[in-house]
């Protein structure tokens, strides 16, 4: 196996555990991983912004896959399927300042 391939087969492996990781003594996530609202205001922001998944993850540091999966987690949480039903329910919740 080349070195190409096996960095290709482990990225998506260490890009889920690196994004559900939480530093010890952190009070940045929930007890299960979750961002807490200050994080999920920033990737509200950015989406109510327009910007395209690309430069969210420019903007967040990470990869755009691991936007996504923010971005999707941050939609579950607020039981929203599109983002628009996101901005409204983060509206509702005061989430958006």
């Amino acid at each position: 196996m080349g070195d190409a391939l096996l960095r290709n087969a482990l990225l998506p492996l260490f890009e889920t555990v690196w994004d559900r990781s939480v530093p010890l003594g952190s009070d940045s996530a929930d007890a299960w991983g979750n961002p807490v609202p200050g994080q999920q205001r920033e990737l509200l922001g950015l989406l109510a912004a327009g910007l395209k998944d690309e430069v969210i993850a420019r903007r967040l540091g990470v990869h755009v896959h691991t936007a996504r999966r923010r971005i999707s987690r941050l939609l579950e949480a607020l039981d929203a399927e599109t983002r628009f039903q996101a901005g409204a329910q983060a509206a509702v919740r005061g989430w958006l300042g």
